[in-house]
């Protein structure tokens, strides 16, 4: 207490000169600066009052002109400012918002482009700094400004990910903020953000805590119309995704969502934003649940009288535009009946035959989804007399119309095709639609859409399914001219090339698309399709071969130009394409020459008659030598035995005639001309037949036509193989001596050589026709006795010993085991040839007609294998 006193009234024995003081300090200047450059050099000064001077006159002076704002631009001053940081630590708030102005105004007449990513990036980071430090209301509204505008350029939208720091307090600004520009600016930098993220970093950036959704929905109602819309774009993303895992997740911010939007349409139907409301109204009921919730909480009602109301006010194309959210909720069917109550069904119709020049896509669809319902499909069916179907057909065809639009209208065809067939099915062919499809397929892609030839497709296999319309397209040959041509361009596409093999499945069964395919390098197609890299391309085709094989031109084809080759070749592809197999056995099945040659084996089912059957006495381990002696003007060294019962005579395209260059030194014999055929006549071969026809209706064997393929008469299966081995034993024995089944003595061989060598002088060839050989030893007579029994319906095979030097036939006889039941010749009489198993060997040397059961010591002796 005492030291305090002392002090407090201690006499002071100095006090200050206040004249010196004045003397000596520093006087203000006033004077007038005329310069931008001038003024923009006091910018590095450190008087506050000074730099709120300069900075209020230069921005003054961006407010007159634009061309002011230029001259800026040209004097540097973003960059002056931005190497100052904006003035960030200046204590005066003035200072600070002087300079923000004066960034915005400059950005504001900027374009983007103008300035390189780094410079963006690093105007962005000063603006974090600026953003994370300051809370002066007009700063903050000029940063998020500078901001959303420095978002423009994606590589730094995406690095504002890692700014934790900063992202919070823009949540937190954005959710307390009542200043509509910043508001605004800090949606419109919230959508560029969301723009640039996959749809994992938007799912995780959005169901952060705090995300400001609620205060977004909220700003569906706001006064200021730019906000409105800045707030629905930034739903409609948010929308697009309809997982469980979403934003929207919570029931209670799915209603919100869908109250706000409902209720700032019904406020103004006719304002601006009311079709920017339904484009995220329609992508909200993409989910499910936003649909019960509007269904079940009569938003749907609400909507529907609102609309009652302004319809007559509304223009045709918004009111199109509106109904959009009904497509959307057809989807769900359980909502169908109270949409087509509510004449949805109607709208949809008048949109559809309205709208100009053409209607959105989505009309077409919310009819597709509605014809599910009959009532609203009676609706639409009724309306063909009023040309629904024709400007639906229309559509499809013009290439001026929108490629969505199209794709809409050929996918509601084929649905009304499906769901009407007869009434749409007899439109179409009024309207000649196989030309018309065509057209439209010769317009190729990528006018064409794959989806929209997908519903082409789709359309005609629809048609196809009924006999007389397949009839009309096939007639149409431009349309499997033009499908055949676009087969060939798609092969990019496996799932277009697939579906064009399956279609053309369907109408394979006309003569006319037959030729017109074959003559349109469709085996080309084919070739090529067997050696893509996909497995469903792959499979396509080789159940179109399966199809194909029905149809000899096609075998041929397959034969002749590669095919079956390139199958072969490739057999590892059977591995992953199930009918890669059975599409070589459908081709071997329809010819017996080269599946013999291949398998060495004719089956039950493997008839020889109806064409021609080669078989070279030579066995070939590559099957293409033998097609290639087919094919070319050259004899194979071994003789090749002909089959044929239906040519007496050659047809004289078949024979060839020797030039008389070629035969110099030989002695042809006088005017005699040396000619040779590939396709021998055989007159004698239908003789034996009949002569054997006639031996087994003298025993009652003569099966009846009717039932050859649906029954087999195994009590006489013996007797009748008997007769036949007798009538080939009979014909082939010529200079044959017979021997008994235990000798080890060849059979005349010698003698059969001798005698094929005179034929083949004989016939300038080696290929004779059966019926001449008069000298057979096993080999001859299997071939014989095999078409004999094909030709009466007897089941028989033909298979090639291991060495290829003797043939054998096999025949189906019960073993009537009694504890056996699945030999019981009741079941076996009406079982299908191809699930029958051989049992037993014919013998056609030694004792002529004796069945042998297989690996018995007779059968294996006769084989020459004991």
């Amino acid at each position: 207490y005492t030291m305090a006193t002392k002090r407090i009234y201690e006499p002071r024995a100095k006090y200050p000169d206040r004249t010196k003081l004045q003397e000596h300090a520093f006087g203000g200047i006033t004077i007038t600066i005329n310069r931008l450059e001038t003024a923009l050099l006091l910018l590095n000064s450190q008087e506050e009052a000074v730099l709120q001077s300069v900075l209020n006159t230069i921005s003054e002076f961006a407010r007159k002109w634009d061309e002011n704002i230029v001259q800026l631009k040209e004097n540097k001053v973003l960059e002056l400012l931005l190497e100052k940081e904006f003035f960030i630590d200046s204590p005066n708030v003035i200072v600070r918002r002087f300079a923000l102005f004066l960034i915005t105004a400059i950005l504001d007449n900027t374009e983007l482009g103008e300035y390189e990513t780094e410079k963006t990036a690093q105007l962005l980071e000063v603006s974090y700094r600026f953003y994370l430090k300051d809370n002066d209301d007009f700063c903050v509204e000029y940063l998020t400004y500078i901001i959303n505008l420095c978002l423009r350029d994606p590589q730094v939208a995406q690095n504002i990910l890692e700014n934790i720091e900063f992202l919070e307090k823009f949540k937190n600004i954005f959710v307390n903020s009542d200043n509509p520009d910043t508001v605004y600016n800090s949606i419109e930098a919230l959508h560029k953000i969301l723009q640039v993220q996959s749809a994992e970093e938007m799912l995780a950036f959005t169901t952060l805590p705090g995300f400001p959704v609620d205060r977004i929905v909220c700003e569906l109602t706001n006064e200021f119309l730019e906000i409105r819309l800045a707030a629905l774009k930034v739903l409609k993303t948010l929308l697009s995704d309809t997982s469980e895992e979403s934003v929207f997740e919570p029931l209670h911010r799915c209603l919100f969502v869908l109250q706000q939007l409902v209720k700032a349409f019904c406020s103004n139907p006719q304002s601006p934003d009311a079709l920017g409301i339904i484009e995220v109204l329609a992508t909200a009921l993409r989910s499910e649940k936003m649909t019960n919730l509007f269904f079940k909480q009569n938003l749907f009602e609400q909507m529907v009288e609102q609309l009652k109301l302004d319809i007559e006010i509304l223009r045709p194309d918004v009111i199109c535009t509106i109904i959009s959210i009904y497509a959307e909720a057809a989807k769900y069917q359980a909502y169908l009946g109270r949409m087509h109550a509510a004449n949805i069904t109607q709208m949809f119709i008048d949109c559809l035959m309205k709208s100009k020049p053409e209607p959105a896509p989505f009309v077409i669809m919310g009819i597709n989804r509605l014809i599910e319902f009959p009532d609203a499909l009676r609706l639409v069916v009724a309306e063909y007399e009023k040309g629904l179907l024709v400007h639906l057909v229309n559509l499809i065809r013009s290439p001026v119309v929108s490629i969505k639009t199209r794709e809409q209208a050929a996918e509601l065809v084929g649905h009304l095709l499906t769901s009407a067939f007869r009434n749409t099915g007899e439109q179409l062919i009024e309207m000649d639609i196989a030309n018309g499809l065509a057209t439209t397929i010769q317009q190729g892609l990528p006018q064409l859409s794959i989806d929209l030839v997908l519903s082409i497709l789709a359309i005609i296999e629809g048609l196809a399914s009924n006999d007389e319309y397949r009839m009309v397209l096939g007639e149409c040959t431009s349309l499997s001219e033009k499908i055949a041509q676009l087969l060939m361009r798609s092969y990019a596409h496996a799932i277009l090339v697939h579906n064009i093999f399956r279609c053309l499945c369907t109408i394979i069964d006309e003569e006319p698309v037959r030729s017109t395919l074959l003559n349109n390098f469709i085996v080309s197609s084919i070739k090529r399709a067997l050696k893509s890299l996909s497995n469903l391309v792959k499979t396509a085709v080789t159940n179109f071969i399966l199809q194909t094989t029905r149809f000899n031109e096609f075998v041929d084809a397959y034969i002749d130009r590669g095919i079956l080759e390139t199958l072969m070749m490739y057999q590892k592809h059977a591995f992953c394409v199930s009918t890669w197999g059975p599409a070589i056995e459908s081709i071997l099945a329809k010819c017996p020459t080269m599946k013999f040659c291949i398998r060495n084996c004719l089956t039950f089912t493997d008839i020889t008659a109806g064409k021609d059957f080669y078989v070279s006495k030579r066995k070939f381990e590559d099957f293409r030598h033998f097609q290639s002696l087919l094919r070319t003007d050259c004899s194979p060294l071994e003789a090749v035995l002909v089959v044929n019962f239906d040519r007496p005579k050659a047809e004289p395209c078949d024979v060839v005639n020797v030039p008389e260059h070629c035969l110099l030194g030989m002695d042809v014999g006088g005017d005699q001309k040396w000619m040779y055929c590939k396709r021998p006549g055989d007159e004698k071969l239908p003789e034996y037949l009949e002569a054997l026809n006639q031996t087994l209706a003298l025993h009652g064997l003569v099966e009846n036509p009717d039932r050859i393929r649906r029954s087999i008469d195994f009590e006489n299966v013996a007797k009748r193989c008997k007769i036949i081995a007798e009538a080939v034993n009979g014909v082939m024995s010529e200079n044959i001596k017979i021997l008994d089944l235990n000798t080890t003595e060849e059979c005349s061989r010698h003698t059969v050589r001798c005698h094929l060598a005179e034929l083949r002088y004989s016939y300038h060839t080696n290929f004779i026709p059966l019926g001449v050989v008069r000298s057979g030893c096993q080999f001859e007579r299997a071939i014989l006795f095999k078409c004999f029994a094909d030709q009466i319906g007897l089941p028989c095979t033909l298979q090639r010993s291991v060495d290829g030097r003797m043939l054998y036939n096999e025949v189906p006889l019960p073993l009537e085991l009694e504890q056996d039941i699945h030999c019981d010749k009741k079941t076996l009489k009406f079982m299908p040839w191809r699930m029958l198993r051989p049992t037993h060997i014919v013998d056609l040397m030694y004792n002529i007609g004796e069945l042998y059961p297989m690996q018995s010591r007779q059968a294996l002796q006769y084989l020459r294998l004991y």
